[in-house]
């Protein structure tokens, strides 16, 4: 049980190379992240800081618990009941079988074109591989800090560009550690969540970075077509404290995004929107895996059923919005193998925002 213990610490999978987020809005998840020309709801510092140019009046949320874990309707739980304490038992149950736990908070506040944000981001996956020699690959990260941007309009017809800054204090483990060795067992045995993170090489490091964004909405009647274009990260630089093994914690990479939106009134408590975003245009990759696409569907004012594809991997739900309650729940799967197909996640998401509101202006 120890070791089920330290599984709710930290985490890992093969090789991958996910999107390190440092705030993921349960809208633009489930609609398979297609969401850098979408992002007017309380996660716009996350995705375009230029969307803060639409903003009027006042909007504040407080509350905003998320949670994202392994889907248990896609692995036979019976895998990990009785596992004991027996290293070796506990990686056969689970040899191969990507886990995924994240917990994050983003409370904050918008302000006419101004927005603030705080960042509370815990994102943790393990796989564990070779039944003959175990080998746990770890990647963890624990991320505090805040955000803030403006938005400034640069025309009457609906163009603005955005800048943010942020701090951010990150904790990581990233790498790969014989699940049989001394150090390992030694520091499981211990049951002390401090002497397992120090054993897989936890390292912390701070720093400032900086985003900027271009946004382009046009509504006419019924119809909102939208373009953006976001650069995050365009210079993040994290200083890693000093320690014994003179790793460095995991950097914050650049992210260059374009993405594009029709929205469509179709009639009283019906609507639609439609959302497609190239992603990661600074790096080289295949096309598909940087190709995301969405689509949500209002049926009432208060309820929506959305739905993406991200780097061909599905996901589903919907939206609940009871006025003093917002809840998003849904579905989806994560690439995380090294190449394209290779290896997926699948996962659960539930997002909560509570007391929410919004005064125009």
């Amino acid at each position: 049980m120890k070791f089920l213990i330290a599984l709710l610490i930290f985490s890992t999978y093969v090789e991958a190379r996910e999107e390190r987020y440092l705030g993921r809005s349960a809208r633009g998840l489930l609609m398979g992240d297609a969401y850098t020309a979408l992002a007017d709801d309380e996660y716009t510092l996350f995705y375009n800081p230029a969307v803060l140019g639409r903003h009027k009046g006042f909007s504040f949320w407080a509350i905003n618990p998320s949670l994202s874990v392994t889907n248990p309707l896609k692995e036979d739980l019976d895998d990990f009941s009785n596992l004991g304490s027996d290293p070796a038992d506990i990686s056969s149950a689970i040899m191969g079988k990507p886990i995924h736990i994240g917990l994050g908070a983003n409370p904050g506040f918008k302000m006419g074109r101004f927005g603030l944000n705080a960042i509370v981001n815990y994102n943790s996956n393990f796989t564990l591989l070779n039944e003959v020699t175990p080998m746990l690959d770890v990647d963890h990260r624990y991320d505090r800090g805040f955000i803030m941007g403006y938005g400034f309009p640069l025309s009457t017809d609906g163009l603005s560009v955005g800048f943010a800054a942020k701090y951010l204090k990150r904790e990581s483990i990233f790498g790969t550690y014989n699940l049989t060795s001394p150090t390992v067992i030694d520091a499981f045995g211990s049951g002390d969540p401090e002497d397992i993170m120090n054993a897989l090489g936890q390292v912390t490091g701070r720093g400032w970075g900086f985003d900027f964004g271009l946004d382009y909405v046009k509504t006419s009647g019924a119809k909102t077509v939208s373009v953006g274009l976001s650069m995050l990260d365009l210079y993040t630089n994290l200083t890693t404290e000093d320690n014994p093994d003179n790793r460095e914690v995991q950097p914050q990479p650049m992210q260059v995004n374009l993405g594009t939106a029709l929205s469509v009134e179709v009639g009283p408590g019906l609507d639609f929107t439609l959302s497609g975003d190239i992603r990661n245009l600074e790096q080289q990759m295949e096309l598909m895996r940087r190709v995301r696409l969405g689509i949500e569907i209002g049926l009432t004012p208060a309820f929506a059923i959305l739905g993406g594809l991200n780097a061909n991997q599905y996901s589903y739900g919907f939206k609940l919005n009871t006025g003093l309650l917002k809840i998003y729940c849904g579905f989806y799967s994560a690439d995380i193998g090294e190449k394209l197909g290779q290896q997926k996640s699948e996962r659960v998401a539930l997002y909560l925002s509570l007391f929410d509101f919004t005064f125009d202006g």
